[in-house]
C-alpha cells in the first residue's frame, strides 16, 4: 500500500479554482489531474499563432463595420438587389463580427494567462474547428468585398486620416500593458539565449513603430483654430430617410424642419412623361405594387403612368421593415401620416423646395428603358417640368450628363454641376461650378484644386458626424447625407486639435509608455531571477537517451516509473531479498495512480528531484 500523504502536505494540494477554469476553457481540461507544465508542443505553438491572427483578422473586421455603418442603408439595398429579400443585414453581418471578435480576444487572453502560470498550452479540438472556421470565413468574405463594394475600402483608409491618432494611442496602451506577461515569459523561459533575445528585439521593433507611426500621419484635423474651413453644407439624401419614407413629400418636409441647403434625389420619367421620385428601378421594395398590380411587381418604374403611380401605398413599407429603427418610436398621427404618402412629382419637389426658403434641389436623372415612348426626350420633359414649377433656376444643380448643350442654352441659370466621369478640359465649356463626388472618387489634393479654380465640391453621401468632421477640415462646400437631424447636432469638428498640442500628447504618452515598460521588465527581473546551473541536479525536462530503445525519456518520465519496473522492498526477516534503505521520504505517486519509489536514488539527486517537486 503506497502512501500519499507526506507528498500532499509537502505540495500543498488545494482547490484551484481560477486555474481551473482557465485550463477547462481554454483546452477542457477541468480535473487537476489533466493539467501539465510540461513544454507546449510544436502543433499548440502553431494553433497559437493561428488564433492570434483570426483575432487580428477579427479586429480588423471589426473596425471596418465601425467604419461603413456610414454606408449602412447602402449595404442592406445592395444585399436587396443580390438577394431579393429585405433584412437588416448590416445589423446580423455586425452582430456577428462582435461576437466572433469576443470569442477570439477570450481565446488570447486564456492563451496569455496559461503562459503566465506556466501551463502547457492545450487547445480544444471544438476551439481549433472554430477557428479554423473564422479565419477562412474572414478571408472569404474579404475577397467577396473587395470585388462587390470596393469603395468601401476606400472610407477605410479614408477614416483613418480621423482616427490614426486615438488608434495609436489604443496601441501604446495595450502594448504596454501586455509588457507586463510578456516580461514574465521572457525572464521566465527556458529557451536558447539567441531565442530569447530575438523575440526580445521583435517586440522592442514593434513597440518602437507605434511609437513613431504619427510621424506618417497625414491629419486634416489637426489645424489652427484660425485656419478652420467653414462648415458644409447639407444635402438632404431622399428627405431624411431615417425619419420617414424616402423620396416621399413627408421626408423631405422633414429635413426641411433642420438647417439643411438643399434636397437629393433621384428621377424618372413616367409612361405618361411626367418625372417622379424614385430611387429603384423597380416598384417592390417601397411601395405595394405586389399587392395593387401583382402581375407587375418586376416591371420598371418608368412603365408606369403617374395615375397608376399615384395608386400605391409609398409608406407602409418603412413601417412594416423599419429600415433604421424609428418607426416604432413614432406616434400614432405620425404613422398614420406616413401611411398616406405616395410617390410625389418632381414639380411637388419644386414646390417644397419654394415653400421652405428657396432650398437647393440636385438629382441623379435616369434615362427610360428601351422601348419608353420618352427615351429620347427625357431631358427636355425634364427642364420643361422644373420650369412650370416656378423655382428660380439658380437653385437647381443639374447633375445629367444628357443633352448638357442643349440644357446650358434652354436654362442657362442652371448651377452646372459635374461628376468625376467628366473630363477636366470640359469643365469650361459646360460652365460647371459644382463637383458631385462620392468620398471614394476624389482626394483631398482633388478638392484644393478644384478650389483652386472656383468649382466648389459636394461629396456623398456623409452620414456620421466623423466624416462630416473630417470633410470640414479638408473644406468641401457641401455634402450629401441621409442623417441630416445628426449632422445638424455636430457644432465643430471632433478630434479637432492643433499640431501643437497633438504633439504634446504624442511626445508626453511614448515617455510615459516607454518608462513604464522599462520597469516593468526590472521589476519581472527581480521577481524571476535566472538561477545558475547546477551540473549535479537532475532536470526534469532533460531528454535521456537510453541505448536499448533508442527512445528519449526526461527524468519526469523516469521518476514515474510504474513499481514493477523497480524490485519492491523486501519483508522483515526475509534475506533472500535485499532490503530498501529507508531514507524518510515516502513513494511518490505518478500522475496515472502508480507509485514511484525514489529511495534508490543517490540522495543529491534524490533530494534535488523532491525539492523540483515542492
Amino acid at each position: 500500500m503506497v502512501s500519499h500523504v507526506r507528498l500532499e502536505n509537502q505540495q500543498n494540494y488545494r482547490q484551484q479554482v481560477c486555474l481551473s477554469c482557465m485550463t477547462g476553457l481554454y483546452g477542457c481540461r477541468w480535473k487537476r489531474y489533466r493539467r501539465s507544465t510540461e513544454p507546449t508542443t510544436v502543433i499548440e505553438k502553431t494553433f497559437l499563432l493561428i488564433t492570434i491572427i483570426a483575432f487580428a483578422f477579427m479586429a480588423m473586421w471589426l473596425y471596418y463595420w465601425i467604419i461603413a455603418e456610414n454606408s449602412a442603408d447602402d449595404f442592406n439595398w445592395f444585399m436587396w438587389t443580390t438577394t431579393n429579400s429585405w433584412f437588416h443585414w448590416f445589423t446580423l453581418v455586425f452582430t456577428l463580427t462582435i461576437i466572433a471578435f469576443i470569442y477570439t480576444t477570450f481565446l488570447v487572453l486564456l492563451a496569455i494567462a496559461h503562459c503566465i502560470t506556466g501551463q502547457q498550452l492545450h487547445l480544444y479540438i471544438v476551439h481549433k474547428v472554430t477557428i479554423i472556421i473564422l479565419l477562412c470565413a474572414c478571408i472569404a468574405f474579404c475577397i467577396t468585398l473587395t470585388e462587390l463594394w470596393p469603395e468601401e475600402w476606400d472610407l477605410l483608409f479614408i477614416s483613418l486620416q480621423v482616427t490614426a491618432p486615438i488608434l495609436q494611442i489604443m496601441g501604446v496602451v495595450i502594448l504596454t500593458f501586455l509588457t507586463w506577461p510578456l516580461a514574465g515569459i521572457w525572464w521566465k523561459s527556458t529557451s536558447s539565449t539567441a531565442f530569447r533575445w530575438v523575440t526580445f528585439i521583435a517586440y522592442s521593433c514593434l513597440l518602437l513603430f507605434v511609437y513613431l507611426c504619427p510621424l506618417a500621419f497625414l491629419t486634416p484635423c489637426m489645424l489652427g483654430h484660425n485656419s478652420l474651413p467653414k462648415r458644409p453644407l447639407i444635402m438632404t439624401h431622399k428627405g431624411a430617410p431615417m425619419l420617414a419614407p424616402e423620396n416621399t413629400e413627408l421626408s423631405f418636409q422633414k429635413a426641411a424642419s433642420y438647417n439643411i441647403y438643399g434636397f437629393e434625389s433621384d428621377v424618372r420619367i413616367s409612361l405618361d412623361g411626367i418625372p417622379f421620385l424614385m430611387h429603384d428601378s423597380t416598384l417592390e421594395r417601397t411601395t405595394n405594387v405586389h399587392k395593387v398590380f401583382p402581375n407587375r411587381t418586376k416591371h420598371s418604374a418608368e412603365f408606369f403612368t403617374f395615375e397608376e403611380l399615384q395608386q400605391l401605398d409609398a409608406g407602409s413599407w418603412f413601417l412594416q421593415k423599419n429600415p433604421f429603427y424609428t418607426a416604432k418610436r413614432m406616434s400614432k398621427a405620425e404613422k398614420q401620416q406616413i401611411k398616406n404618402q405616395t410617390i410625389p412629382s418632381l414639380t411637388k419637389l419644386m414646390q417644397v423646395a419654394k415653400h421652405y426658403n428657396n432650398k437647393s434641389v440636385i438629382f441623379d436623372l435616369f434615362m427610360p428603358p428601351s422601348g419608353h415612348p420618352y427615351r429620347g426626350n427625357f431631358t427636355e420633359q425634364t427642364v420643361s417640368s422644373i420650369k412650370a414649377s416656378g423655382i428660380q433656376e439658380h437653385q437647381i444643380w443639374w447633375l445629367s450628363d444628357f443633352k448638357r448643350d442643349w440644357v446650358l442654352k434652354n436654362a442657362p441659370d442652371f448651377e452646372q454641376t459635374a461628376t468625376t466621369s467628366m473630363a477636366p478640359k470640359d469643365f469650361k465649356r459646360f460652365q460647371i461650378v459644382h463637383m458631385n463626388a462620392e468620398y471614394s472618387q476624389v482626394t483631398d489634393q482633388d478638392i484644393q484644386d478644384f478650389k483652386k479654380i472656383n468649382i466648389s465640391t459636394n461629396i456623398y453621401t456623409v452620414n456620421k458626424p466623423w466624416l462630416y468632421s473630417l470633410y470640414w477640415c479638408i473644406g468641401v462646400k457641401s455634402v450629401t447625407s441621409g442623417a441630416c437631424q445628426v449632422l445638424q447636432s455636430v457644432e465643430a469638428p471632433i478630434w479637432h486639435t492643433t499640431p501643437q498640442i497633438w504633439r504634446i500628447i504624442w511626445i508626453l504618452e511614448d515617455c510615459v509608455s516607454l518608462i513604464c515598460v522599462v520597469l516593468i521588465f526590472v521589476f519581472q527581473r527581480y521577481r524571476f531571477p535566472r538561477r545558475p546551473s547546477n551540473p549535479e541536479a537532475i532536470s526534469l525536462h532533460t531528454n535521456r537517451t537510453f541505448p536499448h530503445n533508442h527512445g528519449k525519456k526526461s527524468d519526469r518520465e523516469l521518476l514515474y516509473r510504474s513499481n514493477e519496473d523497480t524490485p519492491m522492498p523486501a519483508p522483515a526477516g526475509d534475506a533472500s531479498i535485499n532490503h530498501r534503505p529507508h531514507n524518510g521520504y515516502e513513494d511518490i505517486p505518478s500522475p496515472d495512480g502508480t507509485s514511484s519509489p525514489t529511495d534508490s536514488l543517490p540522495d543529491p539527486q534524490h533530494e534535488e528531484i523532491r525539492m523540483t517537486l515542492e
